[in-house]
């Protein structure tokens, strides 16, 4: 039994949330919408079960579980879970098109089904429908003052993630990339939105800032340690699953355990390095030379030390908030569950 199904009912509710901000609208351009979400199939009939992993809701989930932890009510954080969720597939769409992928697990990608233009519409859509949801909270629950901050997170992390978005495209080429750049941009990729889906369920529990601070601290730390778990499995799980390499892999995105090799090369490594990387594409072939290189100089060793780092660093931050013994204890267990 995964981790999520201990937590059917919220992944239901999240789910209901969803719908009741997308599906209400009949018009054409919401049918992209449901597809990207994975409700529909590209004609628009009903999926008999949702095509996405559960862990796709994970920024909602994280949400919920920290209002629940602080004590609030779960039904009020709703629109909060919704609103990070529609923000982060608008962020999908988009990357995707940048990308030039045309599947995403296992479907066609909203571009490659409907052409970029639409998909960018329908992502932009999904923008507007976030700041939306935060704004439709019902009469009486949350006050306004409190609304508006949660709006101003919002955009402050849609920044973020367009910033690191904008410095993981700057890196693409580069091979002088340093940890600490990495970092700067993969807390603006991956972490700024997870830190606001959890400051953002403890802003519906609690107006106490040291709380609303501790959870934004322990999302972000769990959305970076999550992206070099990524990195790490994107490189590693290749070799036995049969699967074709990652196309980030392919566009020579900037990992961390590739950051590391490149700087601690030496001799004939960094002739395999240079090869791999001063080319224009990198072919799959290259993956087993790549990987042969990074196990020598230790790499992956050195990313999964950072993640079980970052682990504990968000488990810490837990210590700075008011949080009930059994919501504390869930918080932990995401961790758990995401940075194994």
């Amino acid at each position: 039994m995964s981790f999520y199904s201990g937590y059917a009912d919220h992944m239901g509710q999240i789910e209901s949330e969803l719908r009741n901000q997308i599906m209400h609208y009949d018009f054409p351009l919401y049918r992209l919408m449901a597809y990207q979400m994975g409700w529909v199939d590209s004609n628009g009939e009903a999926l008999a079960a949702f095509s996405y992993l559960e862990s796709d809701r994970i920024r909602s989930l994280l949400c919920i579980l920290a209002c629940e932890g602080i004590g609030g009510n779960v039904a009020s954080a709703l629109p909060s879970a919704a609103a990070v969720e529609l923000l982060h597939n608008f962020s999908v769409i988009h990357e995707d098109i940048r990308a030039g992928l045309p599947e995403r697990d296992y479907k066609s990608t909203v571009w490659w089904e409907w052409g970029p233009a639409q998909a960018i519409n329908a992502g932009d859509g999904m923008h507007a429908l976030a700041r939306l949801a935060l704004l439709s909270q019902p009469d009486g629950q949350l006050d306004p003052v409190r609304t508006l901050k949660s709006v101003n997170l919002l955009d402050q992390a849609c920044l973020r993630l367009c910033e690191g978005q904008y410095l993981d495209l700057t890196y693409q080429e580069r091979v002088d990339v340093t940890p600490e750049a990495y970092f700067r941009m993969v807390e603006g990729k991956s972490g700024a939105l997870m830190g606001c889906a959890a400051a953002l369920g403890a802003i519906v529990a609690t107006g106490e800032m040291a709380t609303i601070d501790a959870l934004s601290n322990f999302g972000l730390k769990l959305g970076v340690g999550a992206q070099i778990r990524r990195d790490i499995n994107d490189i590693w799980r290749l070799p036995d699953s049969g699967e074709s390499p990652s196309p980030d892999i392919l566009n020579k995105k900037k990992s961390l355990p590739v950051i590391y090799a490149l700087q601690n090369a030496t001799g004939q490594q960094k002739h395999v390095l240079g090869d791999i990387y001063f080319r224009r594409v990198m072919e799959p072939d290259d993956l087993g030379l790549l990987i042969d290189v990074l196990e020598t100089l230790g790499a992956r060793d050195y990313a999964q030390e950072k993640v079980d780092l970052l682990k504990g660093e968000a488990i810490e931050s837990l210590e700075s908030a008011t949080l009930t013994t059994q919501g504390k204890y869930n918080l932990e267990m995401l961790a758990s569950n995401i940075l194994v």
